[in-house]
């Protein structure tokens, strides 16, 4: 499991989630995985699904250099004014937090 702290960006006036490389290939997300998200107690929780239909999110990037991008209306509302996000990962989920 590992534990990182990220500053959030803005795209097009959005707030913006960008994880990438080592974080992500050392936990097993790797490029082309697919992930479902849910929202639980003030968190996004991205799972990894083999599920087509299910899939809300995949890891985009290189095979080298994983990427994780999420941004949109959704995230700004989710983030609810917070600069930073307390990310855990572990082997089949992604776990993030909003924090000052």
């Amino acid at each position: 499991m590992k534990t990182i702290i990220l500053k959030s960006g803005t795209n097009k006036g959005n707030r913006r989630i960008w994880i990438e490389g080592k974080a992500l290939t050392s936990t097993g997300f790797v490029r082309g995985v697919l992930l479902t998200k849910t929202i639980q107690d003030g968190a996004l929780i991205l799972t990894k699904t083999t599920d087509q239909k299910l899939k809300k999110h995949r890891i985009a990037g290189t095979t080298t250099r994983p990427i994780l991008d999420l941004c949109g209306k959704w995230v700004t509302a989710f983030m609810s004014g917070k600069a930073r996000v307390l990310i855990t990962i572990s082997s089949t989920t992604i776990t993030i937090k909003p924090i000052k």
